[in-house]
């Protein structure tokens, strides 16, 4: 499994001469793995990294769906989307999946958005090609990828249950052993509206990656959160502020400190961490103190072994 960040960057898109090791590309993240179809790309949020990871994508040819998971709506997580050409492109499906929060799902928010006086396209103009999904409820789904099936959502009781008895699991118009999917679930972070975290489990070969964006530190780590950073190779974690700013004003705001996303990636035991989500206001010298404030405290908590970085646009990972 491979993770590409096309866009690292929190709030809004920058571009100065003293922020540029990292970029200024807002949230976007492509997965690739021998699970997913060769026609088919998996994305995590369309900040305005999704409009270079869509000329990527064109480049390469031959994909005939994307999913989209959106994290949530806020504008640097979803403002690449409305300019991107494979919004316009109608013989490539989009499916565009996410939370539902005071009503608003991924359709509602783009009928918000695509709309006079806000954008010159309206929606009915190229809304043939998109289909949505709502999260009303993300843990209690589970999503499937095959090769050969392509993408599935399934209640994760049905799941539990056939995975259980050693069953099959339908996945398009195929049913399909566990051991051939990446599994995706989901859990809830702390930020403002309803914000989601994804995990994707490689069952071919046991490697784990989670998107842990847009969260705010705690005191504890709940229960649920160890569950599903379970065995992570890879966390790529929100850590915006340095921890001075944080603790003078911008506490309550939703997002982390490299200290906080330390302490989470000790206590699970992840073998690689990335900071993520750089606020606009810091440089690339304010990010690598972010930076060094992480491996600082992973000395301080004697855990050197785990691969700690700054996320930067065009990057990839392996997992």
């Amino acid at each position: 499994m491979k993770v590409i960040t096309y866009g690292t960057r929190g709030s809004v898109p920058i571009s100065n001469k003293d922020s540029v090791a990292f970029g200024g590309n807002t949230t976007c993240v492509r997965i690739k793995s021998d699970c997913i179809p060769n026609d088919l790309a998996l994305i995590i949020d369309a900040g305005s990294g999704f409009v270079p990871m869509s000329t990527d994508v064109l480049r390469e040819g031959g994909v005939k769906e994307m999913v989209v998971l959106f994290s949530h709506y806020h504008h640097d997580h979803t403002q690449g989307l409305f300019l991107s050409p494979l919004l316009f492109m109608k013989n490539i499906k989009l499916r565009l999946c996410g939370p539902v929060d005071s009503g608003i799902g991924p359709e509602e928010m783009m009928k918000d958005m695509m709309r006079p006086p806000y954008f010159p396209v309206h929606l009915k103009e190229v809304g043939s090609h998109l289909h949505y999904k709502n999260f009303d409820f993300p843990k209690t789904l589970v999503g499937l990828i095959h090769p050969k099936g392509g993408f599935q959502l399934m209640n994760v009781d049905d799941y539990e249950r056939l995975v259980a008895f050693g069953k099959h699991l339908p996945i398009g118009k195929g049913k399909y052993p566990v051991e051939e999917c990446l599994v995706v679930t989901m859990y809830k972070s702390r930020h403002p509206e309803q914000t989601i975290s994804y995990r994707f489990e490689e069952k071919t070969t046991g490697k784990v990656f989670v998107f842990l964006t847009d969260h705010e530190n705690e005191d504890g780590i709940p229960t649920a959160l160890k569950k599903h950073l379970e065995n992570v190779c890879l966390l790529i974690m929100d850590s915006q502020y340095p921890y001075d700013v944080y603790h003078k004003r911008t506490a309550g705001f939703g997002h982390g400190t490299a200290d906080y996303c330390v302490k989470i990636a000790a206590e699970v035991g992840a073998k690689k961490l990335g900071l993520t989500h750089h606020d606009p206001n810091s440089t690339d010298k304010i990010v690598a103190d972010i930076l060094n404030e992480a491996t600082s405290n992973v000395r301080v908590q004697g855990k050197s072994k785990i691969s700690i970085f700054a996320c930067a646009d065009y990057q990839e990972i392996e997992v």
